[in-house]
């Protein structure tokens, strides 16, 4: 039980880097990591307790995973306290989440073409060919974030075939 237990807070360790090193609270890649290791849903108090931690952070960042589709609240009969997990396709939702971002990204560099087109100076031509760069780096980004969707609902379907 003992190498069980050291596993998940390494798991847990190196989530809430992982988190933080993403500009993330670390605290939210402790809770992801935790709801992913964990077989059965786990209520706050739960999860404030295995985190050694109080509850109201936890309730803080557990609001924004769940606003962001990474955990979900469950029912357990019987139970008045709210219980979470991770949801089913949470890597493939990461995925998405960070895939959203990146056509903000686009929609930035289409923006900014935009304005420069508004601009009569031959000054701006080395601004605008930049973000003409910028917004083929993210058109071309997000067609690549379109295929690996596919092709990661397709391997999570066969997964879920082999169970």
């Amino acid at each position: 039980m003992k190498a069980q237990q050291e596993l998940e807070k390494e798991i847990i360790h190196i989530y809430a880097e992982a988190y933080q090193n993403l500009g993330y609270s670390s605290l939210m890649g402790k809770i992801v990591a935790l709801l992913i290791i964990s077989p059965e849903p786990l209520s706050l108090d739960a999860i404030a307790e295995r985190l050694e931690m109080s509850k109201g952070p936890i309730s803080q960042i557990a609001r924004r995973l769940k606003d962001h589709h990474l955990i979900e609240r469950v029912w357990i009969p019987g139970e008045r306290k709210d219980f979470y997990k991770a949801t089913d396709d949470i890597f493939g939702q990461a995925f998405r989440n960070y895939a959203i971002s990146m056509k903000r990204n686009y929609q930035i560099a289409d923006r900014f073409v935009q304005r420069c087109d508004e601009i009569e100076n031959g000054d701006i031509a080395f601004t605008r060919r930049r973000m003409e760069e910028m917004k083929a780096f993210y058109a071309l980004m997000e067609q690549h974030n379109k295929d690996f969707i596919k092709a990661w609902t397709q391997t999570l379907t066969d997964f879920k075939n082999k169970r």
